[in-house]
């Protein structure tokens, strides 16, 4: 595919031109709802129309900033060089790839390149995966929403030097939330969160019948959360002829088949010389064991790991004979089940010290070890894990990225337990509240020794084009704005579940928390598509009108809001640290906005004696 050229020459005076030029000069292009392929890219006003006529023009140093809009996916085979990588870039949270690229039957496919960079796309329901690439090296995968897609959320193959990081790959529909495939060096896969695919939550195989040497080396992968995955079986890490890898730092949770697992299938060799060090793995009821290694996998270390399992006969590591050589276990927590013969009979932790391994591990409850078992998995202070982990191997930081250690020695498992106080009043590295919250009112947090009031919503998702005009004598609100909250909606529908608008700051009192309920006051459009709330007695927090619309036929999962209220008065919240948001469903079904204070560039507010005014 070619590029188009960026100079006015022609003729032999560009081949004589071309002969002493220096390299071309990198450029911004811009791809926009409305724009044309016939522009010239290079400002948002005069933008290209679609991703694949990005793709054939870009080259080395290229960066493609992509609007808030729906788009066709793109199939690129232009490679960048490790100074000047072509990047595609989300320019905000919005850019959705919709439809299959033109080549392959998946969203983003890079074929044969080195040195690109994917950023920030939503990839939503694609034929085969959301990201794919094969047969290059250097390709960085990061900050991209990748859910309900036909086979996986990311797959690379043969691909050296991968980055997958920060990204959310979640209800694959046949296999893997994130798949690492065919011989491949140094990949990196961390800071993931990884939930609901139906079969392993990451996967790295080596496959050694589709050429190469089989074997994954030297993969990093770390700080991922990983949960309700493998129900069609498979692991929440699989590592199929994994060779001096690190899995550090990962939580994993409710995972219905293995947690961590070292092996080989069709790898060129058993997954050898690993390191398993600080993660917290909980097994399902219906799952296998926490750390699963045979098949020849030898000399493999796992240390400092919080392992606990709900299975009635599945524990914490199963080992087969053929895994037994080079293997060492220590201060390890948590299930008193272990297995020597891959699973086929069970011994406990004194049985297991037997064997010469776990010397300094321990048996512990989920009760006794986290803040709230099931939810909030950091350490409880009188947890057995604190301070009993060993500092071989172990990470630098946690999960969270405070510091190990904290206290004298390292904790056991993803996260370190912080300090108990504030010390001067300021948070320090590993410390918190003393004791975390005590101090602190009713729907409150406690945060860098403050308090402040809990976010209505942490979902992530951002609210655009929001307006808010909130007056406190008499009482008036205008709050508008639009959210694009990804489908499946499981329960975006106000006549049956309402919704809830908070206006409020960070710290001290004031604004409003409003519920409007569903029942008879909702009315809905003939199509389906709008409802309306009326209520001129505003018993609802003074609210007298509201109005939701589905816009998903303009853009998947845009939904538009306005609400209106008057009443007596309002308490205005404070202007610096003022938060609007709406849950228009479920409780991660909302939008929220920060508002920058008065005189900051915006989204900002406005502020005069009783009024707040912002957009």
């Amino acid at each position: 595919m070619g590029r188009r050229r960026r100079d006015g020459w022609c003729g032999m005076a560009v081949v004589s031109v071309l002969a002493f030029s220096t390299p071309t000069v990198a450029a911004d292009y811009w791809v926009g709802p409305g724009g044309s392929d016939a522009d010239t890219g290079l400002s948002a006003g005069t933008s290209w129309a679609t991703l694949q006529h990005a793709a054939d023009q870009v080259g080395p140093g290229d960066t493609v900033q992509v609007l808030d809009g729906s788009y066709a996916g793109f199939y690129l085979d232009t490679s960048g060089t490790a100074a000047q990588p072509i990047t595609f870039r989300a320019a905000g949270a919005g850019a959705q790839i919709v439809s299959d690229n033109p080549t392959t039957p998946d969203g983003i496919n890079l074929e044969g390149v080195s040195h690109v960079v994917i950023d920030g796309f939503v990839v939503d329901g694609r034929t085969r995966a959301g990201v794919r690439a094969v047969s290059g090296s250097f390709i960085t995968i990061r900050n991209c929403r990748l859910g309900y897609n036909g086979k996986w959320g990311v797959l690379t193959g043969f691909v050296d030097d991968v980055l997958i990081e920060d990204n959310v790959a979640h209800h694959s529909q046949i296999e893997h939330g994130i798949y690492v495939s065919n011989s491949s060096d140094r990949p990196t896969v961390r800071g993931n969160l990884v939930y609901s695919n139906n079969a392993n939550g990451l996967h790295f195989n080596g496959d050694a019948s589709l050429g190469g040497d089989g074997l994954i080396e030297d993969a990093l992968v770390e700080n991922n959360v990983i949960f309700d995955n493998g129900v069609a079986g498979g692991s929440g890490i699989n590592m199929d002829g994994s060779v001096g890898g690190v899995i550090r730092n990962n939580l994993l949770y409710d995972n219905h088949a293995s947690g961590i697992s070292l092996y080989r299938i069709d790898a060129g060799a058993g997954a050898t010389d690993n390191l398993v060090v600080n993660n917290t793995i909980l097994s399902a009821a219906d799952g296998r064991w926490c750390i699963n290694i045979d098949n020849g996998s030898t000399n493999n270390t796992v240390r400092n790991n919080l392992l606990w399992n709900d299975h009635s006969f599945r524990g914490a590591i199963s080992i087969d004979a053929s895994s037994l050589g080079g293997f060492a276990s220590d201060h390890n927590g948590g299930i008193d089940r272990y297995s020597v013969d891959g699973g086929n009979s069970v011994l406990t932790l004194a049985s297991w010290q037997g064997l010469g391994y776990g010397a300094g591990s321990f048996v512990a409850t989920p009760a006794a070890l986290f803040v709230a078992p099931g939810t909030d998995f950091h350490l409880r202070a009188s947890a057995p894990a604190v301070d009993a982990g060993a500092a071989s191997g172990a990470p630098d930081t946690d999960l969270d990225g405070t510091p190990r250690p904290v206290g004298l020695a390292v904790d056991v498992g993803a996260y370190e337990r912080v300090e108990t106080t504030c010390g001067d009043g300021a948070l320090d590295a590993g410390e918190e509240c003393d004791p975390p919250g005590a101090s602190c009112g009713e729907g409150q947090v406690c945060s860098q020794c403050r308090c402040e009031n809990a976010s209505a919503c942490g979902s992530g998702i951002g609210l655009e084009r929001a307006r808010l005009k909130l007056r406190d004598a008499p009482g008036k609100l205008v709050v508008k704005g639009r959210a694009v909250v990804p489908p499946p909606w499981v329960a975006v529908d106000p006549p049956s579940s309402g919704i809830r608008v908070v206006v409020d700051a960070t710290h001290g009192d004031g604004g409003l928390d409003v519920v409007l309920p569903g029942g008879p006051r909702w009315t809905t459009s003939a199509n389906g598509r709008r409802w309306r709330y009326v209520d001129p007695t505003g018993a609802a927090g003074g609210v007298t009108r509201a109005v939701v619309v589905d816009a998903s036929n303009k853009e998947p999962g845009l939904l538009r809001f306005s609400v209106r209220a008057r009443a007596t008065s309002y308490e205005l919240p404070d202007s610096v640290g003022l938060r609007t948001a709406v849950v228009l469903g479920a409780a991660d079904e909302c939008a929220h906005l920060d508002w920058n204070p008065p005189g900051g560039e915006r989204p900002s507010c406005k502020e005069a004696p009783g009024k707040l005014t912002c957009r």
